[in-house]
């Protein structure tokens, strides 16, 4: 219960289960998060007391409250309940030697050696995505067509053709998913959770049948470790270094699409609105990329090469990036009560960081912010 704990920090709780959740979600929907944590440090300074998404959470903000938020061992890296129920056992669930395996077989899979073999995939699904969303119309939105190829090219590189007969439904289906991530785990009918439950299941479904496909052709000798996430997971496991099983794999492949899907269509739509409000980039870009084409023939597929040339696109990425982060923040879980300056966060209780408030330090900014601007 709440009301057992004694706290040092300042805030509120509210209402149980609700807490701040309400006001915060409409924050976002409106981007003017920034603003709400901007008033709540205002009103109860830089660590405060509040729920979210159902459980209790101690905010903090400043430079000092997120090293020690990043560097305390007593503070597990955890997600919200709802993720943790739609997600099922991923990478976040697990620990010990089973968290080392998965944490090494993922780190393979993301590796620049392996990013070189899907770069041609990529490639493919940006063209024809222009070709049909952008050329020969006068306006278009933004932010949905990034979502759309941001999960396009995911669901090849991760699944390759054998999703693409249910892209459609599948990606229908895992909007709702990434809705409801950010929600209050009550799975009362109509709502947010409990659409997104429905949308996970049938998604689970859906994978669980092309890794089997995935598994027998692999055992057959019909593809390799190279050809998708499936086939790469279950080459590892034949060579005895993991234990996962195709339920593991699956749960560990929703991960992946939600941590890539938020993260890069946030990054393409923001990149886009900084290209058009500072021409001078947006001219500087353009000459690189027309260098690049220009060594390349036309219509030829681009290459790990070319990208590795794209110096100045991806510093203009990473200042976009850093300006406006494209993840809500980090939660952190407390393993037992703990002190920080005075402040008391109770054993199981969550510890929230935003990365938007980081942005505001004049220190990080003068060694972060890049001199291509000038």
């Amino acid at each position: 219960s709440y009301s057992n704990f004694v706290f040092v920090c300042t805030g509120s709780l509210g209402f149980p289960l609700i807490g701040q959740s309400i006001s915060l979600l409409r924050a976002l929907r409106s981007n003017t998060d920034y603003q709400w944590y901007q008033d709540r440090i205002k009103k109860y300074g830089p660590v405060s007391k509040m729920s979210v998404f159902g459980s209790p959470t101690v905010l903090m903000a400043g430079p000092a409250s997120n090293h020690f938020v990043f560097s305390n061992q007593d503070l597990i890296f955890t997600q919200t309940k709802a993720i943790n129920v739609l997600i099922g056992c991923s990478i976040m669930t697990l620990s010990g030697d089973e968290l080392k395996q998965v944490r090494s077989a993922l780190q393979g899979y993301l590796s620049p050696e392996m990013v070189t073999k899907y770069v041609w995939k990529m490639d493919e699904e940006v063209r024809r995505h222009i070709d049909l969303n952008w050329v020969g119309h006068k306006t278009i939105k933004v932010a949905p067509l990034a979502k759309r190829l941001t999960f396009n090219i995911i669901s090849s590189v991760m699944f390759g053709q054998g999703a693409a007969p249910f892209r459609e439904a599948l990606a229908i289906d895992f909007e709702k998913v990434v809705r409801a991530a950010l929600s209050i785990p009550v799975n009362i009918p109509f709502t947010k959770f409990n659409k997104g439950l429905s949308a996970s299941r049938r998604i689970r479904k859906l994978l669980r049948q092309i890794a089997h496909e995935r598994e027998a052709a692999f055992q057959q000798g019909y593809c390799s470790s190279a050809d998708d996430f499936f086939t790469y997971m279950l080459a590892l496991r034949s060579e005895g270094k993991h234990s996962l099983t195709v339920e593991d794999i699956v749960d560990n492949a929703i991960l992946l699409l939600i941590a890539g899907y938020e993260t890069s269509s946030v990054l393409i739509t923001f990149l886009i609105r900084q290209l058009a409000n500072e021409p001078d980039i947006l001219g500087k870009i353009t000459d690189e990329q027309e260098e690049i084409a220009r060594n390349k023939g036309p219509n030829k597929p681009l290459t790990w090469n070319d990208v590795s040339r794209m110096k100045y696109t991806w510093k203009v990425a990473m200042e976009t990036l850093r300006t406006v982060p494209a993840l809500l923040g980090s939660f952190r879980t407390a393993t037992k009560d703990i002190e920080y300056r005075g402040y008391h966060i109770p054993k199981g209780w969550q510890v929230f960081s935003s990365h938007l408030l980081m942005k505001d330090s004049a220190e990080i900014n003068t060694e972060i912010a890049y001199h291509f601007l000038i």
